[in-house]
């Protein structure tokens, strides 16, 4: 048996330590702090027209991440909760947040008591939390044609979010108004991850409203950015709105959703980006639920009069083997119009494209 040097039992002391004072909770008096994560890992083959790929990859099912939280009760009984989380790339290990930011998912203080809950910092988006309903994930239509809610507006920068105390049993909310928000770029139709600060955002605002009793379930989310590009001359507003509603009949759950975008530019006039989904999960026992999806999507391209529609077609499996851990299968077909070329990888102008998947997700 190797014997550790005084050096190295005091390193391998020290670590311990540090990680027994993250996870486990303080006295009353001081925050609570936890450490929880996700690691969602998949085989993943993508194959089109003159293209095919087979890889390892990360956050099909769930994003992976890892995040710290702590929460401190005051003496008035109010609540402070603090939240730093980051994604992941469980397939290298690395930070999916690119080298602009590590806490790329959650990075904020909020204020909680019994009139809501006011909370400053990188947030979820009232539109990214309804699309969220729908799927935000990189095989979910709204995802592959590059919908505001999933991609650039999922999260947002230098926002003052205020989340509604229930005042009605079922109904939640939130406003929230960003001083600069997290992206730039030309059409928000396109695939947009650039990152930014007050010296390139714009300014947005937006809403959402959810109701969830029963077997009943509807949302509303709304944003409107003032100017995704102040980099480009004049204003380049946005609008994206998206509406979902479910009724789970205990042997099908369906659920219907639309989301529709505008972005007024003064460059290429108003572009208009429009999907019409639906889902139907069926359970198979008590541990296995099969999803199939269909959407179609106009207006993926500036141009006026573009082919460019696209139909999305999926089928997802996901398997519970215990309260952390579940197994999945899933696989999506993207049929493109002539001048559209949306995909899991973007294939060619009016080539069509498929992906299929089988991963873990755990939860800690």
């Amino acid at each position: 048996m190797r014997t550790l040097s005084p050096t190295s039992l005091k390193s391998v002391s020290t670590i311990a330590l540090v990680c027994a004072s993250l996870c486990t909770p303080m006295s009353a008096a001081h925050a609570q702090v936890s450490l929880y994560g996700l690691l969602d890992l998949s085989a993943e083959h993508i194959s089109g027209q003159g293209f095919s790929l087979s890889r390892v990859s990360s956050s099909n099912l769930n994003t992976s991440r890892l995040g710290l939280r702590a929460e401190e009760v005051l003496s008035s009984g109010l609540k402070v909760r603090a939240t730093l989380e980051t994604a992941v790339s469980a397939d290298t290990g690395a930070n999916s947040g690119g080298s602009a930011r590590f806490f790329d998912r959650q990075a904020h203080v909020g204020l909680i008591g019994s009139w809501g809950e006011l909370r400053l910092g990188r947030t979820d988006t009232p539109l990214g939390v309804a699309a969220d309903l729908a799927g935000t994930q990189a095989f979910d239509d709204l995802t592959i044609v590059g919908a505001r809610g999933t991609m650039r507006y999922r999260r947002i920068d230098n926002s003052i979010t205020y989340l509604l105390p229930t005042v009605l049993h079922g109904l939640s909310g939130q406003v929230q108004y960003s001083l600069a928000s997290s992206g730039f770029g030309g059409s928000g139709l396109a695939d947009n991850r650039v990152t930014g600060d007050e010296a390139i955002g714009g300014k947005a605002w937006g809403f959402n409203l959810i109701y969830a009793a029963g077997p009943f379930q509807a949302a509303l989310g709304h944003l409107h950015a003032h100017d995704e590009n102040i980099l480009a001359a004049g204003k380049q507003g946005a609008n994206a709105t998206m509406v979902l509603a479910s009724y789970d009949f205990g042997v099908l759950k369906v659920t219907a959703y639309a989301n529709d975008e505008t972005n007024a530019s003064v460059i290429s006039g108003a572009d208009h980006l429009r999907t019409i989904g639906a889902k139907l999960a069926v359970p198979v026992g008590q541990d296995l639920v099969l999803t199939a999806g269909a959407s179609r999507t106009r207006g993926t391209t500036d141009a006026r009069s573009d082919d460019d529609r696209v139909a999305i077609f999926s089928l997802k499996g996901v398997y519970t083997l215990s309260r952390s851990t579940s197994l999945y299968g899933w696989l999506v077909n993207v049929d493109n119009e002539d001048a559209a070329n949306k995909g899991v990888i973007a294939p060619g102008a009016g080539q069509s494209g498929r992906g299929l998947a089988f991963g873990v997700r755990h939860l800690f």
